[in-house]
């Protein structure tokens, strides 16, 4: 029973992942080491209770400023054709 044991721990040390073992070496438990940083990170991301952004009071109807309007489309391809020539005669 007791080789059974050993084996077992023995394996479960070489999947872990070296992100792993730095974290258990390095931070204490639920966080992780940051190697740009050089420190030890949370999970949660920061500890801000508010966002930095405002939540729109009625997020039914946004409102993009300055939206650019769609193009019109010709209702015809002659007129389509007659475009992209007066197009190409202005371009020179």
């Amino acid at each position: 029973m007791r080789y059974t044991a050993d084996a077992l721990r023995q394996r479960s040390r070489a999947k872990r992942s070296r992100q792993e073992m730095i974290d258990r070496t390095m931070c204490k438990p639920g966080y992780t080491w940051n190697e740009t940083l050089q420190k030890c990170l949370g999970y949660g991301g920061g500890g801000r209770d508010k966002p930095d952004f405002k939540i729109p009071e009625n997020p039914a109807s946004p409102e993009l400023p300055n939206a650019p309007t769609p193009p019109s489309m010709p209702d015809t391809p002659q007129q389509a054709i007659a475009k992209e020539v007066s197009a190409r005669a202005m371009q020179g």
